[in-house]
C-alpha cells in the first residue's frame, strides 16, 4: 500500500522500517526486504524520491518516483510504502518505527548523528542486515560505463563507414540508368510514370509553400519541374548528370544548371521554396554534409526533403546502405541525425507542414524553415 504521512499515525510504533532510493531496484534489495521482513512485523519502505537522487546522486532517476513505488508495493514482502521528500530523520521521527533495517555496511560508516539520536530517544532498534549483493550506485556505474563503452564502438564504427564510402560519378546516372526498367515494378524515369507516382505532390506542394520560385536541387531527368511548370510555378532545377539534363523534357530543360549538389553553384539565390527528394541517399556521407549547408544557404524560406532513412536505428549515429534497391544508394542515415544537421545549419523543423506533404505516410518527408536571426 502507497501510504503519505497523514497515514502515519495508525502506523505508530508498529512496523519495521527499510529505508532507501531503489534506483534501480535489484536482487540485493529483494533480499534486503526478505530479511526485514522476518522480524515479524509489517514491513515499511521510505523510498527517497526524484528530487532527492537528483540533488544527492547527481544523475537522473533510471525509474520516476511513482514507477519505483509501484515496483516495490507489488513485492510480497513490502506492507507499506512511502515517498520521502524531506528525510529520513523526518520519517523516523514521525512515524516512530520498532525496527529500522540497514545493511550491514552502514555498520562501517556509522548513521548519520540526528537519525542515531532520533532511534536513541525513540527507543527504535538498529538492526543491520547482511544482505548486500551490490548497489544500485555500482549498477548504475557498469551500466554507464557500458554505454560508454557502446557508444565509443558506435563512433568508430561510424568513422569507418564514412571513411570507407566512395562516391558514384555523374556518369553512372547514364541514360540506361534513367530510361532503364532495372528498378522493382520497372521503376522508371519516364514521363508517364513519374506522373503516376507522384499522385497530387505537385497539388500538395503548391498548395502547402505557395511558392513564387522554386528550385528542384538534384531533380534528374526534371519530371517534377515539369509538373510543378504545368501548375504555373516557377521552377528551376539542378543536377550533376548531363544525362538527366539530355533526358528532360524540352518545356523544362534549359532551366536545368548543371554541377554537384555539395558545390556552391552559380544559380540564382532568391529561391522560397528548395526541393530536395530522393538525392542525399546517392552521396557519401561527407558530401551530404556539405550538401545540407548548401541547401540551408540557397533557400530564403523552405526546405523541402525526402529521403531514404535508416529502417531500424539503434543509436543516432546508425547508417548504413542499400543496394538492393540501388547500388547507389549508399549512405541511410538515422533521420533525427540527419534532422540535427539541418538544425543546426539554423533551420527550424515544420514537423507540421511534414504530415501534410507525407500524404502517403512513408515517413521520408522533412520540412525546415529558414528562420530570420533577428525574430
Amino acid at each position: 500500500m502507497i501510504v503519505t504521512k497523514k497515514d502515519f499515525q495508525k502506523l505508530l510504533n508498529k512496523v519495521a522500517m527499510v529505508d532507501g532510493c531503489f534506483d534501480p531496484l535489484h536482487v540485493g534489495h529483494v533480499e534486503y526486504f526478505k530479511q526485514a521482513k522476518k522480524l515479524g512485523l509489517p514491513l515499511f519502505c521510505n523510498m527517497r524520491s526524484d528530487q532527492y537522487i537528483r540533488n544527492t546522486k547527481k544523475r537522473n532517476t533510471i525509474l520516476p518516483e511513482k514507477q519505483r513505488a509501484n515496483l516495490i508495493d507489488s513485492l510480497k514482502y513490502i506492507d507499506y510504502v512511502y515517498i520521502c521528500d524531506t528525510s529520513t530523520a523526518d520519517t523516523l521521527s514521525s512515524l516512530i518505527p520498532r525496527f529500522y533495517v540497514k545493511g550491514d555496511d552502514w555498520k562501517k560508516r556509522a548513521l548519520p548523528e540526528e537519525e542515531q539520536k532520533i532511534c536513541h530517544t525513540n527507543n527504535i532498534k538498529i538492526k543491520y542486515l547482511d544482505t548486500v549483493l551490490d548497489s544500485s550506485t555500482n549498477i548504475v556505474k557498469k551500466f554507464l560505463d557500458c554505454s560508454a563503452s557502446a557508444s565509443e564502438d558506435k563512433i568508430a564504427d561510424f568513422e569507418k563507414f564514412v571513411l570507407g564510402q566512395k562516391e558514384f560519378d555523374s556518369k553512372y546516372y547514364d541514360d540506361k540508368y534513367l530510361s532503364g526498367q532495372w528498378k522493382d515494378g520497372a521503376n522508371s524515369y519516364s514521363i508517364e510514370n513519374r506522373r503516376r507516382l507522384e499522385g497530387k505532390n505537385p497539388e500538395n506542394i503548391k498548395k502547402v509553400f505557395k511558392p513564387k520560385k522554386v528550385l528542384d536541387y538534384g531533380c534528374g531527368p526534371g519530371a517534377l519541374m515539369l509538373f510543378l511548370d504545368e501548375l504555373g510555378v516557377d521552377v528551376y532545377g539542378l543536377d550533376f548528370s548531363q544525362a538527366a539534363k539530355d533526358e528532360a523534357p524540352s518545356k523544362v530543360a534549359n532551366r536545368i544548371f548543371i554541377g554537384s549538389v555539395e558545390d556552391q553553384n552559380d544559380i540564382m539565390t532568391d529561391f522560397d521554396l528548395v526541393i530536395c527528394r530522393e538525392t542525399l541517399e546517392h552521396l557519401t556521407v561527407l558530401q551530404l554534409v556539405k550538401t545540407v549547408q548548401n541547401l540551408a544557404k540557397i533557400t530564403n524560406k523552405y526546405l523541402y526533403i525526402t529521403t531514404r532513412f535508416h529502417p531500424n536505428p539503434q543509436s543516432l549515429l546508425d547508417v548504413t546502405d542499400q543496394p538492393e534497391v540501388d547500388p547507389s544508394h549508399i549512405t541511410l542515415l538515422n533521420k533525427d541525425f540527419l534532422r540535427t544537421l539541418f538544425v543546426l545549419e539554423g533551420l527550424k523543423s515544420r514537423r507540421d507542414l511534414e504530415k501534410k506533404l507525407d500524404w502517403k505516410n512513408y515517413g521520408r518527408v522533412l520540412v525546415f524553415e529558414k528562420v530570420n536571426k533577428g525574430c
